[in-house]
């Protein structure tokens, strides 16, 4: 990704209300956000603003993908079926690589399904560009239904697989007298 303004440039990340690339040099820093230039003026020359009071008129862009600065939207803030029941898989799909843990013994099974499930959807969002937020959604009901999907069917198959281990324990029984 290249600045908007220095095409030969690398760009650092994007201006949350406008969503163009910046480079260091057209970076703004403002409350721990990043702004391009011109949007900083914007909100400078608005009525009653300045730079220490941007207007709250600026919509804030996607900001996916940005790690620690993205602003995660309020809509996200729920629970995360994908990151619970997939834990590593749906880490790797969503960039999220905190989820390896999981393998760490005792802790991993225990504790970091809870904390995917809790913590997931801000992760997800802030560790890989999405389109919007319904891409967003759209994307974690699918790792939902695929992680219910393969809990049904496992579950499914260890019931069978107990019944037909009782079946052939009973039928021993009944040939052999054990």
């Amino acid at each position: 990704m290249y600045c908007n303004n220095h095409p030969d440039r690398d760009a650092i990340g994007a201006c949350v209300a406008c969503n163009q690339a910046v480079c260091p040099e057209c970076k703004v820093l403002h409350d721990g956000k990043i702004y391009c230039n011109s949007c900083i003026q914007k909100m400078v020359s608005a009525e009653g603003a300045s730079a220490s009071q941007p207007p709250t008129a600026i919509s804030v862009g996607n900001t996916s993908g940005m790690g620690g600065q993205a602003v995660v939207p309020k809509e996200l803030g729920e629970w995360n079926w994908g990151g619970f029941l997939l834990t590593w898989i749906w880490g790797i799909g969503n960039n999220v690589w905190w989820s390896f843990l999981v393998f760490v013994p005792y802790l991993g099974f225990m504790v970091m399904p809870w904390v995917l499930a809790f913590k997931g959807n801000q992760w997800a969002w802030q560790s890989k560009r999405w389109d919007s937020i319904e891409h967003f959604k759209r994307v974690q009901h699918t790792w939902t239904m695929w992680g219910l999907g393969i809990t049904i069917a496992v579950t499914v198959l260890i019931i069978l697989i107990l019944l037909l281990g009782l079946g052939l324990f009973v039928w021993g029984v009944q040939q052999y007298g054990v």
